[in-house]
């Protein structure tokens, strides 16, 4: 399945976001783009995962390192 994943960040946290994307070994994540913004948002990423518990930890460990809020799109396919 897919998932697009809307982000915005605490300021001055940034780059301790979008470095935890760099080194996610998420089990079920596969992040296929990263996207930076000027806007409402300030990132998207575009990923697939096996199941929404691992899409749901995932958005998690994001909250955790920084981003604030996520807005979660899932795909139908």
């Amino acid at each position: 399945m897919r998932a697009v994943i809307l982000l915005r960040t605490n300021p001055g946290a940034q780059k301790k976001a979008y470095m935890l994307l760099k080194d996610i070994s998420r089990k079920g994540i596969e992040i296929e783009s990263q996207i930076h913004c000027f806007g409402r948002f300030d990132g998207v990423i575009t990923c697939k995962f096996d199941n929404l518990k691992s899409l749901n930890a995932f958005t998690e460990t994001l909250r955790e390192a920084g981003i604030f809020h996520t807005e979660t799109l899932t795909a139908i396919d």
